[in-house]
């Protein structure tokens, strides 16, 4: 099932700096930095957007095959799952 992903509303905080993005978790005040690949991705998470999306996303900014994509998107998914800051 490709159920929808999306940043939790109202529990980050954040900017894009140098093509990379600086957020601050707003319940639990932990920083994180995501990367250019996770800059990518943040968007489409903000507005909602399936794991396919995201992997079609970063598979077509960096020409990446659809194994290697998933698997980055996997872990950076699983990343934002594991502190809480994914609503599906």
């Amino acid at each position: 099932m490709n159920r929808e992903l999306r940043i939790r509303p109202g529990s980050v905080e954040w900017r894009e700096l140098e093509q990379e993005v600086v957020a601050v978790d707003t319940r639990r005040s932990i920083y994180m930095a995501v990367n250019r690949s996770g800059a990518i991705l943040w968007p489409a998470l903000l507005a909602g957007t399936t794991f396919d999306e995201l992997v079609d996303r970063l598979s077509e900014s960096y020409g990446l095959d659809r194994d290697a994509a998933q698997r980055d998107v996997d872990t950076f998914v699983r990343a934002l799952d594991e502190q809480d800051l994914l609503e599906r």
